[in-house]
């Protein structure tokens, strides 16, 4: 006779099959793909705030999705009872699947050309309203003390979407390091396991079962240094399965602490995401902008190294998940104990990461019209290089931005060959000023010359970046 904890945990036999079968697969996969990918092309290669060493494979998420839609393709077709209850959620089961396909297709478009922002919304939010139609939605609420509240379906809609869109692009935002979303990723899935398993939402068991393992199976070559990347073919799939499973998981819910353990599990993408919106309205910059000031970004800041930053993030994530998978058991009083202790932390995170010390909020207000006047030459210039024709239109549209960021001469070399553009009316007075340069690939780069005596900050370096990433993507 098995001892009754073992017995218990026995009956859920196939989905740890499921899980190990996932891990395998995709740790002896994912190295077949690094080699075939570095062959056809598909590597990231380093310049700008692209800091690797070298070409890195990317596009990653490839592999983890084949390996989740194969293991569920073969559960489906059990003859037991994981089998059976797959077969009868069939329209959630390929309703995730195809809206996680769709996310796939737009990021493989964003890998090979960049994809502007506001199409990748666009998309996105398509995506998510056909799952609200197809039944992925908030139907109601439980609030402690109160019978279940059920929502107009208006409301419910407008909610889900918020939640799959923000979620998405929250664990896009969060692919900052090696390791770090997936790991991230990993947790969230172990967690929306355990809540569909405790609420008997057994199909979606399955779906996170196989995610885990397949995310456990590409971490080891995801983890620092990467042999191969999530890109956002991986990113945005990733987070549009887990938008989706974490509205299914908790369905069944009847208290609301359960309904947060899965928003909770996905605490740092959602925190970090909500950070990034507060800043960027604080300094006067495009919501839809990218910027190196992530959490991640500031440990990094602070003398971490890769691993340590994604640990340490790994560790708060598992930490803000204990905690609210106790409360789940706990009463009321502990649920309003743990989640002030989870506000204390954040708060605590966000004054030794230096958020609270932007250097005044006077000071960040009254900046906001030089960083919207950055941000729109910015824009004009990429505008530019989209429509230029040769290397002479490349350089006179990184010429737009030049005056915003005291820069008076600008070289491009393109093969052997320098392009310059120079807007200083004395240029042998100001051939002293700092130089800044970026790689765009073998013999490509581009020389920023700053007026004598100043020295860009910070974000208009990565401004200078982010324009020279779309001029590479021009060149290429």
């Amino acid at each position: 006779m098995l001892p009754d904890w073992l017995t218990y945990f026995f009956q859920f036999k196939s989905y740890a099959v499921l899980f190990v079968a996932a891990a395998a697969a995709t740790a002896l996969l994912t190295p077949l793909y690094v080699l075939l990918a570095r062959r056809v092309g598909l590597v990231d290669r380093p310049g700008g705030r692209k800091q690797h060493p070298r070409a890195t494979a990317t596009m990653g998420g490839l592999v983890i999705f084949l390996v989740v839609f194969a293991g569920v393709a073969a559960a489906v077709r059990l003859d037991n009872l994981v089998g059976d209850i797959l077969r009868a959620q069939s329209r959630f089961v390929y309703g995730i699947m195809v809206c996680t396909a769709c996310m796939i297709a737009l990021g493989v478009v964003d890998d090979v050309r960049s994809v502007p922002a506001k199409v990748k919304l666009l998309v996105q939010g398509i995506v998510a309203l056909a799952a609200v139609l197809l039944g992925f939605q908030i139907e109601a609420v439980t609030i402690p003390g109160y019978e279940s509240i059920t929502l107009p379906a208006i409301v419910g809609a407008l909610l889900s979407l918020v939640w799959i869109v923000g979620i998405t692009n929250a664990v896009n935002l969060s692919d900052g390091i090696d390791g770090l979303a997936v790991g991230i990723c990993l947790l969230a899935s172990g967690v929306n396991a355990l809540v569909a398993i405790w609420l008997g939402n057994h199909y979606m068991t399955v779906l996170m079962a196989l995610l885990a393992g397949a995310l456990l199976g590409f971490l080891r070559w995801n983890f620092h240094p990467a042999r191969v990347f999530l890109g956002d073919t991986g990113s945005l799939a990733l987070g549009m399965f887990l938008a989706l499973a974490s509205l299914k998981s908790a369905q069944k819910a009847h208290t609301i602490v359960m309904i947060l353990v899965p928003l909770f599990a996905l605490g740092y993408p959602i925190f970090d995401t909500l950070l990034a919106v507060a800043r960027r309205v604080i300094r006067g910059q495009p919501l839809l902008t990218s910027d190196r000031d992530h959490i991640h970004h500031r440990l990094l800041d602070r003398g971490r190294s890769p691993t340590a930053a994604a640990i340490q993030i790994y560790a708060a994530s598992v930490l803000v998940s204990l905690v609210c998978i106790a409360a789940a058991t706990a009463n009321h009083f502990v649920l309003g104990i743990a989640v002030a202790g989870v506000g204390v932390l954040a708060l605590f995170c966000v004054r030794v990461l230096g958020y609270l010390e932007w250097g005044g909020w006077q000071h960040r207000w009254t900046g906001r019209r030089e960083t919207k006047v950055l941000h729109a030459a910015a824009h004009l210039a990429r505008l530019k290089i989209e429509q230029s024709e040769d290397a002479t239109d490349m350089v006179r549209a990184l010429g737009i931005l030049a005056p915003e960021v005291d820069c008076v001469r600008i070289d491009l070399n393109l093969d052997a060959r320098t392009h310059t553009w120079n807007g200083s009316d004395d240029p042998e007075a100001d051939a002293g000023g700092e130089q800044f340069d970026i790689a765009l690939g073998d013999e490509r780069g581009v020389r920023f010359v700053f007026r004598s005596g100043r020295s860009p900050s910070q974000e208009r370096r990565h401004v200078i970046e982010d324009v020279c990433i779309q001029l590479a993507a021009r060149i290429e």
